[in-house]
């Protein structure tokens, strides 16, 4: 068996309830991190980068990383950004690109946004994040979308081809293509991207059923996105939860959690995994929430009680993180091995845990490199005595909760278009081509799907 070969069973066994030979282990190197470490001006990088440039980035880093996931993440399309007069994100004369608070959606919008929330957002929050379709031209904003379509196009194809390309030399694991996609969960999405956190957290004072109203609303929009991915042991759908451990429990037992939940069951029903980023801590929902979700879930958590936290979703949840990376920085060699030692102890007591840290590097004086690699000597010699035994007996099936298809009407709006409308009245080809085009149609319209999504 290979090296890939043996990483993939890692992580099949990981994600299909069997106690791997050894720990697997997800690297901790971030975009901005890499390109400096490469000797690369971040910023600069960003707004010229070519394939080349991206492949001798993560060459670098293949110098001193060890994990079994070695990724470049996902690098910000400086030049998409300023196409489209982007005013959510902001670039510093240093490079690093920040979304500062924001609010695109104000109060008194709500029962629109409830009305159907896709058209909301893209006929009104769209145009306020990004100043190019405030255009009253239409010329100008197809003209601009075709601009930065290209410019995004070509980014994703650099990036897929070098990170590709490295995967194979170094045989690294990576999950099947088309098995990786984005979770929208409502309250969280409101929030973060329209509402902004100041907004949200008066909202659910002055206004809470119109909140609950649009997290209900939100759900048929949610459930479509998430279905996008192919479903597969190995892939996931992705959650970078943020507003949770900023409310009060009764608060977040009533106005996130009851989507959030279904969203994952749901997806879990149809045969894909969550994976969620679990920003904060959010020890204090490991028992009567977090608990209740899908056996298989994965769960990476940036702070918490690991004791807590393994003895209430260790058998049922795959866990990870919590080990500081500011500490590859700040501690002695010993100090860093011993917080390793320490959470494996805890956390991968009896599998259902991989190796992760609770956050990526970010800037180039983040590690120390040989606290790393002390690190990463110390886990990758973690194997289990009991490697392809069943982590638990219970059947994944009997813990996902029953989902009523009816309970929300299909997903509809007018920004995303079938074959069949858009070529209504249309008669230029031939029946006998219809298939065909039909196809071609279909395929170009997933891909332009994801820029309004």
């Amino acid at each position: 068996m290979n090296k890939k070969e043996y990483r993939r069973k890692l992580f099949t066994d990981l994600y299909t309830n069997i106690v791997p030979e050894r720990i697997p282990i997800q690297d901790c190197f971030g975009y901005e991190y890499q390109v400096q470490a490469a000797g690369y001006d971040l910023l600069k990088f960003q707004c010229t980068c070519t394939e080349q440039d991206i492949e001798n980035v993560l060459e670098n880093t293949m110098k001193f990383a060890m994990g079994d996931i070695v990724g470049i993440g996902s690098p910000r399309d400086a030049t998409g950004m300023m196409l489209q007069k982007n005013n959510e994100n902001q670039m510093s004369e240093s490079g690093f690109i920040q979304h500062p608070e924001r609010s695109v959606m104000n109060e008194d919008e709500y029962d629109e946004f409830i009305k159907n929330p896709h058209e909301f957002i893209y006929g009104t929050c769209i145009p306020r994040k990004l100043g190019i379709y405030s255009e009253k031209d239409p010329v100008k904003i197809a003209m601009a979308f075709a601009r930065f379509l290209l410019s995004s196009n070509d980014s994703t194809a650099k990036i897929g081809k070098a990170s590709k390309k490295i995967n194979e030399k170094y045989e690294l694991y990576s999950p099947p293509p088309g098995t990786v996609g984005s979770q929208p969960v409502p309250f969280d999405n409101i929030a973060d991207l329209y509402r902004g956190f100041s907004g949200i957290t008066l909202d659910i004072k002055r206004c809470p059923q119109k909140v609950l109203d649009a997290c209900e609303a939100m759900m048929p929009y949610a459930i479509w996105k998430g279905s996008q991915s192919k479903a597969d042991p190995l892939g996931y759908n992705g959650i970078a939860t943020h507003m949770a451990p900023f409310l009060r429990t009764k608060e977040f037992e009533k106005f996130y959690w009851p989507t959030f939940s279904k969203l994952i069951h749901i997806q879990a029903a149809r045969g894909q995994q969550t994976a969620m980023f679990c920003e904060n801590d959010w020890t204090r929902f490991a028992a009567d929430y977090l608990q209740d979700l899908p056996m298989g879930t994965r769960l990476c958590f940036e702070f918490g009680d690991a004791k807590q936290l393994k003895d209430k979703l260790g058998k049922k949840m795959i866990l990870g993180g919590l080990y500081p990376i500011s500490l590859l920085k700040s501690g002695t060699k010993e100090q860093c091995v011993d917080k390793a030692k320490e959470i494996i102890d805890i956390m991968g007591c009896g599998g259902n845990f991989y190796f992760r840290f609770d956050k990526p590097t970010l800037h180039k004086e983040d590690v120390d490199a040989e606290n790393y690699k002390a690190v990463m000597d110390y886990v990758l010699n973690q194997k289990y005595d009991n490697a392809g035994e069943k982590v638990s007996d219970t059947v994944k099936a009997y813990t996902i909760q029953a989902y009523n298809p009816d309970e929300y009407p299909a997903f509809k709006s007018k920004y995303i278009e079938s074959y069949e409308s858009f070529t209504e009245g249309y008669d230029g080809f031939p029946e006998c081509a219809q298939s065909m085009l039909k196809e071609k149609f279909d395929l170009y319209n997933s891909k332009i799907i994801r820029f309004f999504s």
